[in-house]
């Protein structure tokens, strides 16, 4: 081979290289955006559950954050409840969410359980919120107080709601009704009925998690390595480092 065929595949080597080098350091090229099938934009803090995958363990945005977008709706899964994300607003940091039992059932919908929100998961309820208090299948008459939901009630026994802070404190409820249940709905949507405003679901809001705040106090985005259960910061120079951008230790460099 001649000098000069050397010295060409030298410069498309080093081209090669560079361009490499180049895309993988595009800032945080390792957490892309990402639409759903219904148009809703999956960003950092969250991550797409349905691309996740034992062969690539890792994910970019706070643990808990993966919405399934492989079904016709997108789902969150929030203590073992599935719920559909029907908006994201990442300027005020909150999201519109929609329980799974609810979403087929406006006329008449029954949740059947109370959600939990735990101190590990960064998500906190609206202050648009308001509670709807829900009595089923109870066997004695409630006070005029309460609205009853005739679209439950079955065999002489009758389901019940309270609106927020019109329940009576002294309410005995244990022995009377089946179960109790407290549904979040947006303030002002009773105007259309206590279906559609369960139908049109609830905000949360998300503060920043505990385990990535050195992270992004870094300029970085958290993640996190399920093979190794340990908490990943990504940089914009395209490094991966363990809790935050600064210092010099890092696991690996991104590549395509």
């Amino acid at each position: 081979m001649c000098p000069t065929q050397l010295f060409f595949i030298s410069l498309l080597i080093l081209f090669i290289i560079n361009s490499s080098i180049a895309e993988n350091t595009k800032p945080f090229g390792y957490c892309p955006s990402s639409v759903c099938d219904n148009g809703l934009n999956i960003s950092y803090p969250f991550w797409r559950l349905d691309y996740y995958n034992s062969t690539s363990p890792q994910y970019c945005g706070y643990p808990g954050f993966g919405i399934n977008c492989s079904q016709s709706n997108s789902i969150l899964y929030i203590s073992d409840d599935s719920f559909n994300v029907t908006k994201i607003n990442y300027n005020n940091l909150s999201l519109t969410l929609v329980d799974i039992d609810a979403v087929d059932h406006r006329g008449c919908p029954r949740v059947n359980h109370n959600l939990t929100l735990n101190h590990k998961f960064p998500l906190e309820y609206s202050e648009h919120d308001l509670y709807l208090n829900f009595y089923y299948n109870c066997t004695v008459s409630f006070p005029d107080s309460a609205d009853r939901l005739d679209c439950l009630s079955s065999g002489g026994n009758n389901s019940y709601f309270y609106v927020g802070d019109y329940e009576p404190i002294d309410l005995k409820w244990y022995g009377i009704c089946e179960k109790k249940v407290v549904v979040p709905v947006m303030d002002g949507g009773l105007i259309r009925g206590v279906g559609a405003a369960i139908g049109e679901g609830f905000v949360l809001d998300w503060q920043i998690s505990k385990e990535c705040g050195k992270c992004e106090a870094s300029q970085g985005r958290c993640g996190y390595d399920n093979s190794t259960h340990e908490s990943l910061c990504f940089c914009n120079d395209g490094t991966i480092k363990f809790d935050t951008c600064e210092g010099t230790q890092f696991l690996t460099h991104l590549h395509d």
